[in-house]
């Protein structure tokens, strides 16, 4: 009857760390940039700056980096924590003090946010590894 019993609270508890506004396993993993705007990469922001790749990594402690590679062999690192509610995930963005939102999908997840101060906004839409 214990081991019954055991097997209960486990369920139950293993079902509780699925709640909708926290982060979870489901959405956890590595997601690549597909596209910025429609266009897929490489993407020249016509600043001289050209995306080649970038790599997004949602921990299940709801930690997040964001590791970003450009033509001239630069790098960015984003780090941050991110949470979910329903399909809505916000990220608060350590590296530049700012928070975003974008949603997520089965294993497309699409970040819009505004840049140039407010003037124009981008999309990415990123895939599940």
């Amino acid at each position: 009857m214990r081991r019954i019993a055991l097997l209960g609270l486990i369920v139950a508890l293993a079902a509780c760390s699925n709640d909708a506004t926290s982060p979870n396993g489901s959405v956890s993993g590595t997601y690549s940039l597909r596209t910025i705007n429609g266009s897929t990469l490489p993407y020249d922001f016509g600043s001289g700056a050209v995306l080649t790749s970038d790599q997004l990594t949602l921990r299940s402690d709801g930690s997040y980096v964001d590791q970003a590679t450009f033509s001239n062999g630069a790098t960015q690192t984003e780090q941050g924590n991110w949470s979910i509610n329903n399909n809505l995930i916000t990220f608060d963005d350590l590296t530049e003090q700012t928070q975003y939102t974008g949603s997520i999908s089965g294993s497309v997840l699409t970040e819009t946010f505004s840049i140039n101060g407010n003037l124009s906004t981008l999309t990415e839409v990123y895939q599940r590894d």
